[in-house]
């Protein structure tokens, strides 16, 4: 008994046993229980993550100048210095222009205020116009159906406190205001410089980190390889060129638009006449690195200005016309074209980042959100573990286009699938739609019905409007590019079902966009499509087989075509797969099938060298002795072409 019981604890474990020991919502909890921890990491430790991580993204911004100056033989340490005097110099100088401008906006409001006042009064009362006098008149029906509903009211009827209606009504109501203390001076004191010191402390240690990354640079990434292993280096590396490339391009793009959008709103400003052109340009362009709420902003403020400043509506409605104009040509054209080839992440990603880093770590993580989420992405495509973030982020197609098109369909929703195939046919060829996107969904189709889990009403629903759409995308007219011999007879049988009928279907429109006389035949019994190919008197044969279940159907055919044609060309279309020669040869016998092809642009070439070789002579023939030739893949097309040649 012990003996036996050593046997089985010694037995290795199935990969079945081991699964039916792991909980079935274990591979779910760790996940959300590992990405829990890091959010509540993220959270508590802002007051360091957060400057580290503008740190990191001021050594992406300036990497690339400190690296142009290495090359100029210059030090590293000089390097560094010279890069960030230049940059916290033109900083500053932008800071102490903001506060000039600023300070002479101030000053001049007083003389702005009787306007402020006259656009006030005109908002609260316009008097005189088609607004006021529709305003008056809501009022006036309100209070009409005030009364109406005072004079239903019973009077008399005594009230929760033993008071009449009438006397609760005559009562005059109590006013009750709240009374906020007055914060002293010292408050106010300490309230900014707590501000202050905080920001202070934040922006030297940005400055401390940036200084420490750019001058560490190399040592810091020798550090990283050794503690991800000399077993990784090649991925780490890749992920980490990725990740910087990826980042500075946003960040050099960025600064690009951002700068361009700035001159064009501070050249039209200055054009419409709006005070301090100039500052509302560049706060304009700084204010857009944060995302969404910076661009309100920096079209508020000059409008704002603009309806104090000047008499009227016109030059304020110029202002908003001109910001909504250069934003929406920005946000709209320009920035998903050159953002989105630089980064790769969605733009319902990016948007969704914005939200949860400002959720997370406020203003600093909305300006953070897109490079953060950059980093993520590359993440996922590099890190197995972590693939689903380059799923969930990235601007790839999340479904091939045989899987979107199968998947409509599955749906239910023909008008989807046949704009998926259209668009897609935009840009590629019919033989090429055919090819990658309705061959492989009818794949997908037959795995799905072989496995049992597509029902019977789905199934017709696929195949009838494959059908339909491959019929609505029509036979061109033209017959530029028809071989020499055009006069070849072709005659396609499916091997077993439904789906071979569609793909011979597709293929006769292939030949026939061509100019070969096609002709194809319905799923049915042997005999009678056999028969078919008697009457027709074809000079080739093509047996359309889908791949798992056709070879024993498409074996008969090819069989009995031979017998009763023994001159006939005969061509088998495994479509979609990688055929086993030998196999093959092992189950049709010797010289049934005289070549064998997987795609319709396969079937296409070796029609035309069919149509231009002598009868004797077949292309890919497969060996008449079967230990004449050890064929173990079927011959490339590209082979037979230079061997005919």
């Amino acid at each position: 008994m012990a003996s036996a019981t050593d046997a089985l604890a010694a037995m290795p474990m199935s990969p079945l046993n081991i699964r039916s020991k792991t909980p079935l919502g274990l591979s779910v909890l760790v996940p959300l229980s590992t990405m829990a921890l890091v959010i509540v990491a993220l959270h508590f430790g802002q007051e360091v993550l957060i400057p580290f991580a503008l740190a990191l993204l001021l050594t992406f911004l300036l990497s690339p100048p400190v690296a142009g100056l290495q090359k100029l033989k210059l030090g590293r340490i000089p390097s560094v210095l010279l890069v960030l005097t230049l940059a916290f110099s033109g900083l500053g100088g932008i800071f102490w222009l903001g506060t000039t401008q600023l300070a002479d906006i101030v000053t001049k409001l007083p003389q702005y205020q009787e306007n402020i006042n006259r656009k006030i009064e005109a908002l609260q009362n316009p008097a005189g116009s088609a607004l006021g006098r529709a305003i008056h008149s809501i009022q006036q029906l309100g209070n009409d159906l005030s009364h109406s509903k005072a004079e239903e009211t019973p009077e008399g009827r005594p009230a929760t406190d033993g008071t009449t209606t009438a006397e609760t009504n005559s009562l005059p109501p109590v006013p009750v205001q709240v009374l906020k203390p007055n914060p002293s001076f010292l408050d106010s004191l300490t309230f900014i410089g707590t501000s202050m010191a905080h920001v202070l402390a934040t922006a030297a240690a940005v400055v401390i980190f940036t200084v420490f990354m750019l001058i560490q640079r190399s040592d810091l990434r020798n550090r990283f390889f050794q503690i991800v292993g000399p077993g990784h280096l090649s991925v780490t590396t890749t992920a980490l060129d990725d990740a910087a490339r990826r980042v500075s391009q946003y960040l050099l793009s960025q600064s690009i638009v951002n700068g361009a959008y700035g001159l064009l709103l501070g050249a039209g400003f200055f054009w419409i006449g709006v005070p301090n052109a100039a500052f509302w340009g560049v706060l304009a362009a700084i204010l857009r690195f944060i995302p969404y709420i910076g661009t309100l902003i920096a079209g508020g403020c000059p409008l704002l200005l603009a309806l104090a400043v000047f008499n009227g509506w016109e030059k304020p409605l110029l202002v908003l016309a001109l910001f909504a104009a250069v934003e929406l040509t920005v946000s709209w054209a320009i920035e998903p074209w050159l953002y989105g080839s630089n980064t790769g992440v969605s733009s319902l990603a990016i948007l969704v980042s914005a939200a949860f880093w400002t959720l997370l770590w406020g203003p600093i993580g909305l300006v953070l959100s897109t490079p953060l989420t950059v980093c993520l992405l590359v993440l996922g495509r590099y890190v197995p573990p972590l693939k689903f973030l380059d799923a969930l982020l990235g601007d790839k197609a999340a479904l091939a286009p045989e899987a979107a098109y199968y998947q409509r369909l599955l749906a239910m929703d023909d008008e989807e699938a046949q704009e998926i195939a259209e668009d897609w046919l935009k840009e590629k060829t019919l033989c090429e739609l055919y090819d990658s996107m309705l061959i492989p969904a009818l794949s997908l189709a037959e795995q799905d019905r072989h496995a049992h889990v597509l029902d019977e009403e789905r199934e017709d629903f696929i195949y009838q409007n494959t059908k339909i759409l491959i019929e609505d995308l029509g036979e061109p007219t033209s017959t530029a590019d028809a071989p020499i011999d055009s006069q070849l007879s072709i005659i396609c049988i499916p091997a077993r079902d439904a789906a071979d009928e569609l793909i011979g279907l597709m293929l006769a429109q292939v030949l026939r966009q061509i100019g070969y006389d096609t002709v194809t035949v319905r799923h049915g019994p042997v005999e009678d499509m056999l028969q078919s190919l008697q009457q027709r008197h074809a000079d080739v044969l093509f047996v359309s087989a889908l791949p798992p279940l056709a070879l024993g159907q498409s074996r008969t055919l090819c069989r009995r075509a031979r017998r009763t044609n023994p001159d006939l060309k005969i061509l088998l279309g495994l479509w979609g797969s990688i055929p086993d020669m030998e196999k093959i040869q092992e189950r049709f016998g010797a010289g049934t099938v005289d070549s064998v092809v997987t795609s319709l642009k396969q079937a296409e070439i070796e029609v035309r060298l069919l149509s231009g070789a002598p009868k004797s002579q077949p292309r890919n023939r497969m060996p008449s002795d079967p230990g004449s030739g050890d064929i173990t893949s079927p011959i490339p097309v590209q082979a037979t072409m230079k061997l005919d040649s």
